[in-house]
């Protein structure tokens, strides 16, 4: 059948179906490898049909990490359909952090505020500690 025998009617209902799929798209960063000493200036990316989340794995052992679509929902400690979730690892010398999420864009790029954000925790639990002896 070419497009010139095609109803009229279903012609529009194919254009529809396809700009709404499009438009309804998750989007997340994708980066297959980056350097968290190297700013990511990853832009948003179509997730393929299917997708439900985005992903985020940050390996602080090897300072890398990776962003991706996900066909999953978020998982914790096992369970699936769990809410936006981040779940620090340690294994065999290697530290890392997995975070999942729901939304298009929020597994935005990784940076050093995760580390800050740790160090402030830190440091304002030795000073409250300081405070009290």
């Amino acid at each position: 059948m070419s497009p010139s025998t095609i109803p009229s009617t279903h012609l529009v209902f194919l254009v529809l179906v396809l700009f709404v799929g499009a438009a309804g798209a998750l989007q997340c960063h994708v980066v297959a490898t980056g350097n968290l000493s190297v700013t990511d200036s990853s832009g948003l990316t179509d997730c393929p049909l299917g997708s439900l989340t985005c992903v985020k794995i940050v390996d602080f052992t090897r300072n890398t990490y990776t962003k991706q679509c996900q066909s999953l929902n978020c998982t914790m400690n096992g369970q699936t359909n769990a809410v936006a979730n981040c779940q620090n690892t340690s294994m065999i010398g290697v530290s890392s952090v997995s975070c999942c999420c729901y939304g298009d864009g929020c597994n935005m790029a990784p940076d050093n505020s995760l580390h800050i954000i740790a160090g402030s925790i830190v440091l304002a639990a030795i000073s409250k500690l300081s405070i009290f002896h």
